[in-house]
């Protein structure tokens, strides 16, 4: 059985979706969360503590990490579930919303790493776990800014154990497709739409968030110690297998 005992790992976007069964799954097996969001409810106890912190702020970030670090005295990796959707193409897509994108999903991705990895490189022992997207993966349209800003986490998360490996910090991402949370609920509110993303997953269902919580927690465990720089889709065969329909 995989197990995090005693292990302690900040969890951004703690406080719903992927982010909230992260950090269940997290305690679940035995180990600690600082929870960052920009609005989490509060809580500060043996397991979990809770911290209002934004993704695109280094400075926020490391008064978080540091935080959390001085309550549990330890940091063993991080998990980076932040992040926004935000559709639409070049031409409908003005500067503002881009820059949005890639503030939070990209940016704010490298800025949670760069918070925690002098801690994890002064131990010589951590494991990162980036979420990016399926959309990251392949391309679709009217998607442009998360395609692209999801896209940019799986070669960051490459170039991130590229460079770290030689300290023993491992860094891989998570893609997931469709997935019930507050972010997708704008497609299952809209039942065609629904059916549509359903339809295209061979396992014909959303995903649970606690589903791709189970896979994150793989690769934080020592089960994974030799894997790095890997992408795991967790999408009910969405970006491996297209169906042939004969009619």
């Amino acid at each position: 059985m995989i197990s995090l005992h005693d292990k302690t790992f900040v969890v951004t976007g703690a406080g719903s979706g992927i982010g909230a069964a992260t950090a269940e799954q997290i305690i679940r097996l035995g180990g600690r969360v600082i929870g960052l969001d920009r609005t989490l409810a509060s809580r500060k106890d043996s397991q979990q503590l809770n911290l209002n912190a934004d993704v695109t702020s280094l400075s926020a970030l490391e008064e978080a990490v540091s935080q959390g670090k001085a309550h549990f005295g330890a940091l063993d990796g991080l998990v980076t579930c932040a992040g926004i959707s935000v559709p639409g193409d070049t031409l409908t897509t003005d500067e503002d919303t881009w820059n949005d994108a890639l503030a939070v999903n990209l940016t704010g991705t490298w800025l949670s790493v760069k918070s925690v990895l002098p801690e994890l490189i002064q131990q010589k022992q951590g494991a990162i776990v980036t979420i990016a997207s399926v959309y990251g993966m392949l391309g679709c349209s009217a998607n442009t800014p998360y395609n692209v800003s999801k896209g940019g986490i799986l070669q960051l998360t490459r170039s991130l154990a590229a460079d770290y490996a030689a300290h023993n910090i491992r860094v891989n991402s998570i893609s997931p497709g469709y997935i019930a949370t507050p972010m997708t609920e704008v497609i299952s509110a809209f039942e065609p739409a629904e059916q549509a993303f359903v339809s295209m997953h061979p396992m014909k269902r959303p995903g649970q968030p606690a589903e791709v919580a189970t896979a994150i927690a793989f690769l934080l465990s020592d089960a994974a110690s030799f894997i790095t720089a890997a992408n795991i889709p967790v999408d009910g065969g969405f970006s491996g297998v297209k169906d042939i329909l004969v009619g």
